[in-house]
């Protein structure tokens, strides 16, 4: 796949190494010219130093008919208009951004930009579900929070181990689409018996998140 990656300074070192890893052909365009030199030396990709919210940049760059364009420069701005330019003089076929403003993420999605993730908004959720239950040991918003993966160890005392899945008190919006029991996937039914430190993968919309919480930990979220 071609890939374009504008903005990021040396932060899209990693980026870069695991899509290069991946066989993707990559360009990298940035306006710092000491880390462009950098990233030209450390890959084996072409590094273009100049502002990839200019058109003529883009096209020195020669990134049209790419795969895909990832916007990481620090202004949400900059970001849309790289990801327009790219979907509609470029040809590119999809476009990702970072966005500062969380608030940006619908904005971005309803101009056609395809995924916008912003770091701030998964990070603040993040640190709210740890907050209140030692027992989510991962968790995932899509859609800016309205969909969310949780993955919940089942603990002993948490009293659902030994229950089979339709004995819970489950929401109806949610899901538990699969356990990973010692090292091993199941894909559940309602007769499934929960086990012991059985991770439990959920999908549920954040209105049912607190009920999905409450019936296999006990207490209450936030």
């Amino acid at each position: 796949m071609k890939i374009a990656i504008v903005g990021g300074g040396k932060k899209v070192d990693f980026l870069a190494k695991s899509l290069l890893n991946k066989g993707h052909q990559l360009t990298i365009i940035n306006d710092s010219e000491p880390d462009s030199k950098y990233l030209a030396r450390t890959h084996d990709a072409r590094v273009v130093c100049g502002d990839g919210s200019k058109p003529f940049i883009l096209k020195d760059a020669g990134v049209s008919g790419f795969d895909l364009m990832i916007a990481l420069t620090p202004k949400d701005a900059d970001n849309l208009v790289i990801c327009q330019l790219a979907k509609k003089v470029f040809d590119i076929k999809r476009a990702f951004s970072v966005v500062s403003n969380p608030v940006n993420v619908d904005v971005f999605k309803m101009l056609g930009i395809n995924t916008a993730v912003s770091s701030t908004y998964i990070l603040a959720m993040t640190i709210e579900q740890m907050a209140f239950v030692d027992q989510l040991s991962n968790y995932l918003p899509l859609e800016n929070g309205k969909v969310q993966l949780l993955e919940i160890v089942v603990r002993e005392e948490s009293g659902v181990s030994g229950k089979q899945i339709v004995e819970l008190d489950f929401p109806e919006q949610a899901i538990i689409g699969s356990i990973i029991r010692g090292g091993s996937m199941i894909i559940p039914n309602g007769r499934t018996e929960l086990r012991t430190d059985d991770k439990l993968i959920i999908l549920t919309n954040s209105e049912s998140r607190s009920k999905v919480i409450e019936s296999l930990v006990g207490g209450s979220s936030l």
